[in-house]
């Protein structure tokens, strides 16, 4: 049997140092909160390479005296609490004193700080968690952390960290956090010699959300007050128009400290009950002043979770809190989104451009230098050779006509006209006719002895998807240059995101680029796209990357595009609008469900109908 023994400092350290720094932005994290315990009213955040090089923070703080500074490097050293009893009434970020030693075991760290009166600054710097140097130095009030080489004795962590991109994407969301959680506070966030982000420090927190998401949320903003004898709750929420596909732009504060809290957001969540679409969340801040003895902040080791006493009631404060900010800002509309309220005028290119065409061919709308407006043209060729196009004069369609679709001879749609003979399953009709559409949603077709209904978005998803597929797989998806490049107010992080994703983009059709700290410009989109607004192209691109977190993007992404792409229920299509799509419908290897798992079509037999009828 293995003897149990005590193991030695430097080993403890690195345990330690596992439980609170996972990456870059842990660091920051934690120097950061040090800062704004020690009363800092301005904080400057620089890093390099994500800060898995190099990242260092400087503050204006009260600095930490001389005699102190070699013991805030050991373990559980602390000047934040005295006794365990303190634990349940806690009110500084910072309580553990673990974070300076933890880090110093798995870095090169160094750090000048310096009190009010001091005639000098004091200098500690460690490698490895071996303290290098000890001595006075000159330097202003406040404390200045340098931390390099992070994990640079840890190989098995160091490999573990993402490229620089995702780091640096990390640590800007923490820092617009933390700005958003201490608004008084002035914060400067430089990334490998660019000024990322600026906050004013003059205790608007309305300022800061502009500062860190741009004008397309600052505009919309909801200010949220509410007090009770349990709690006060304060923040900014979003307009209904304006959500995200993930909740990445939630924060929620709890006296002064940011945590994570499923309970938070599902009241938040809450309060805009039938406002949103499925499976979209509301973006907002809010900030939670509760006594510190109803809360346990001690149950996590980076403190990220907590813990109520009367959680139930949080959740209904916060949940009242939201809805009635959404009343109030919209006192005489009813609770419910239009169902194109987030469309841009040029969302549906497809079928816009079709309407005003009046032919039967799809059509894909592009621009060009020197055009007045959207000029329509072909992007699929006809589904028959030997059928008309809508370039060819004379072709006219007539609403008592049939269509007659003959699949070529070994293609994948005989296959599937032969099976349905063979066991049942239906196949291609041999004729079609359309009769008009329903509650502009549904498509009615007579289809031999059958009655189809068919939803006019679920079949474009289906006939949209399928093209991507073939695109994606050919690696040839057909790709529209825009003529004025699409600006996107994403804010650093999401911003940040979208450019590590951009390899991932350009394989699906997508050109993007920086453009500043906060915002992204599209440059070119898939063809079938062209006309796509700047919302639903955002919700797009960042659901690409939110689901791609867990799984492959590639499916999913097809999927969303196809979604954005496709004509949307209450549209109102052409008759020659409504051929075309059933016949490419018909053409698609699987023209009864969408790519969700939907159905795209509903059959009744004419045999079911004459029952019903009390005709057989």
């Amino acid at each position: 049997m293995t003897p149990i023994i005590v193991l030695e400092e430097n080993t403890a350290n690195k345990i330690a140092a596992g439980e609170v720094v996972e990456r870059p932005a842990s660091v920051v994290k934690e120097m950061v909160e040090n800062s704004l315990d020690a009363g800092a009213t301005s904080i400057d955040i620089e890093i390099r390479e994500g800060g898995k090089e190099y990242l260092r923070v400087v503050d204006n703080g009260r600095g930490i005296p001389p005699e102190e500074v070699p013991l805030a490097f050991e373990r559980h050293a602390t000047s934040k609490i005295r006794s365990a009893d303190d634990l349940f009434r806690i009110i500084t970020l910072g309580f553990r004193g673990e974070a300076l030693p933890s880090i110093a075991a798995v870095s090169d760290l160094e750090m000048v700080t310096r009190t009010q009166g001091a005639p000098a600054a004091t200098l500690i710097a460690f490698s490895g968690g071996k303290r290098t140097r000890l001595e006075s130095v000159g330097s202003p009030l406040g404390t200045a952390v340098t931390v390099q080489r992070l994990f640079f004795n840890t190989p098995a962590r160091y490999k573990f960290l993402n490229q620089a991109a995702s780091e640096r994407r990390h640590v800007y969301d923490i820092v617009g956090r933390l700005a958003l959680a201490n608004p008084r506070v002035r914060f400067r966030l430089v990334s490998d010699g660019e000024e990322i982000m600026v906050t004013p420090g003059d205790g608007n927190m309305e300022a800061v959300m502009w500062s860190i998401y741009g004008s397309r949320i600052g505009k919309h903003l909801i200010p949220v007050h509410r007090e009770s004898s349990l709690a006060a709750v304060n923040g900014y929420i979003c307009k209904p128009e304006i959500h995200r596909g993930n909740r990445q732009a939630q924060t929620f504060i709890i006296n002064g400290r940011i945590v994570e809290s499923s309970l938070l957001a599902n009241a938040m969540e809450k309060g805009y009950q039938t406002m949103l679409p499925r499976r979209r969340y509301p973006i907002g801040v809010l900030a939670l002043t509760l006594d510190p003895s109803r809360i346990d902040v001690n149950v996590h080791p980076t403190k990220r979770e907590i813990r109520f006493s009367d959680s139930s009631e949080v959740y209904k404060q916060v949940l009242v809190a939201v809805r009635q900010a959404l009343e109030a800002s919209t006192p005489f509309e009813p609770w419910h989104i239009p169902a194109q309220q987030d469309e841009s005028p040029e969302r549906s290119s497809w079928s816009r451009a079709l309407r005003s065409a009046g032919g039967p061919g799809f059509v894909q709308e592009t621009m060009e230098a020197g055009d007045s407006g959207w000029r329509a043209a072909p992007a699929m060729p006809p589904i028959r050779p030997d059928r008309p196009t809508r370039s060819e004069p004379g072709h006219t369609w007539e609403p008592a006509g049939t269509s007659t679709l003959s699949p070529p001879e070994g293609s994948a749609a005989q296959a599937k006209a032969r099976e349905s003979d063979e066991t049942g399953f239906p196949g291609q009709p041999a004729m079609f006719r359309i009769l008009g559409q329903f509650r502009a949603t549904y498509i009615l077709v007579e289809a031999e002895d059958e009655l189809w209904l068919i939803d006019q978005h679920a079949a474009h998803e289906r006939i949209l998807y399928e093209r991507f597929l073939t695109g994606l797989q050919s690696r040839a998806i057909k790709t529209q240059a825009l003529l004025v490049p699409m600006n996107l107010e994403l804010g650093p992080a999401a911003a940040a995101a979208v450019l590590e994703w951009s390899s991932a983009f350009e394989e699906l059709g997508f050109e993007v680029a920086a453009f500043g700290s906060k915002d992204c410009l599209v440059r070119s989109v898939p063809v079938d796209l062209s006309g796509i607004g700047g919302k639903d192209l955002e919700e797009l691109l960042l659901g690409v990357i939110n689901q791609g977190q867990t799984k492959d993007y590639r499916e999913p992404a097809l999927i969303l595009m196809a979604c954005k792409g496709a004509v949307k229920a209450g549209e109102e299509l052409s008759p020659a609008l409504m051929q075309e799509l059933v016949t490419s419908l018909l053409s698609t290897r699987n023209p009864f469900t969408c790519p969700h798992g939907r159905p795209v079509i509903v059959r009744l037999a004419l045999e079911d109908l004459h029952r019903r009828f009390g005709r057989s």
